[in-house]
Order: structure tokens, then C-alpha cells, then sequence
């Protein structure tokens, strides 16, 4: 559950790539780095929403490998965004965090959207074979990464800025709660 709260970090970080207002010069080559990682695994989250938001039944088998393919794109960026993000394991500066946080708040939405996409297509990927069960397994991985991603994050997180963090944890925390309820799927 708290693995989408790391995507929405993630998804911040990726934002504050593209903010021109924060001096480069103050983000250190490693939080660039997990910045750019969690930009690229944004847009791929939003690739993989609206694949999932065009989905129905009538797609099935094919349309749900389909999505399948572009949620392992997307694991396969959060992998390479842990490792980035992970590199870091001394507390940023405040205004790396600053940086990354501004963007969180922006993705949070993005994130919960998605899983608000997943939950009301259930039905549709139900009436076709074997969908939901992809659905499951993908969910339950991007969920480990995110956690994983979350981790990471909170721990070099400023102390005045970790409550802050930790209310955006918990935002994601919830949905992806109510995700896995929604599929049956277990931690």
C-alpha cells in the first residue's frame, strides 16, 4: 500500500525536473537522477491509466496483455528509479526536498487516479479470462516497488518536511488499500 505512495513521490520527483524555478545547481547529481526517473515512470503511469481507462470487455484477452505490457514498462522505470533514488543515503538539502514534495503533490493525483481507473474497470477485466489475474499480479508488483521507492525517500527526507511526506504516504496508502480490497489481492 504504501508502494503508490512511493510512485507519487516519484511521480514529484519527475515534476521537479521539468520546474525551472529550482536552480539546478542546488540538486545534486543523484537527486537529479531519481528527479528524472520519477519523471519518465509518470509518464508512463499516465500511459498506463489511459490505457486502462480505454479498456472494456469487448478488448478483451489482447487489450488486457496490451495494458500488461505497458504496466512492465513501467515496473521496469520504477527499477531503474529505485536504483537512482536509492543512491541517495544521506538527508537532501531542504531545498531538494522542496523540489521533489512540490512535485509530489502534483503526482498524488496522478497516482490516485490510476488506481480510481483499476478499481472501476474490475468489472470489465472480470468478464474477460484471465485479465483480473494480471491485474492482481501487476498491482501487488508495482505496489512492492513503490514501497520499496518509499522507503528510500522517507529516510532522506528533512525533518520539517517529513509530515508533510508522510500525509502524501498515507493519501496513496489508502487507495492502494482500497485497490487491493477491490481485487482480492492480498500483501
Amino acid at each position: 500500500m504504501r508502494a503508490f505512495s512511493i510512485l507519487a513521490t516519484i511521480a514529484t520527483l519527475a515534476l521537479s525536473a521539468n520546474a525551472a524555478s529550482h536552480n539546478k545547481r542546488a540538486i545534486s547529481d543523484n537527486v537529479q537522477s531519481c528527479i528524472n526517473g520519477l519523471t519518465s515512470a509518470d509518464a508512463k503511469l499516465l500511459e498506463l491509466k489511459t490505457a486502462v481507462d480505454g479498456f472494456t470487455s469487448a478488448a478483451g484477452y489482447p487489450g488486457a496483455t496490451a495494458i500488461h505490457s505497458t504496466e512492465q514498462a513501467l515496473e521496469a522505470l520504477l527499477k531503474t528509479t529505485n536504483t537512482a533514488c536509492c543512491a541517495t543515503t544521506t538527508t537532501v538539502t531542504d531545498e531538494e526536498a522542496a523540489a521533489v514534495f512540490g512535485l509530489v503533490g502534483n503526482i498524488v493525483p496522478d497516482i490516485t487516479g490510476s488506481l480510481d481507473s483499476i478499481i472501476a474497470k474490475k468489472p470489465d477485466f472480470a468478464a474477460v479470462a484471465f485479465a483480473t489475474a494480471i491485474v492482481k499480479t501487476d498491482v501487488k508488483a508495482l505496489a512492492g516497488l513503490l514501497k520499496t521507492l518509499d522507503g528510500c525517500l522517507i529516510a532522506v527526507t528533512p525533518e520539517a518536511l517529513l509530515e508533510s511526506a508522510q500525509a502524501y504516504v498515507a493519501t496513496i496508502d489508502a487507495k492502494f488499500a482500497t485497490a487491493f480490497s477491490t481485487y482480492g489481492i492480498t500483501a
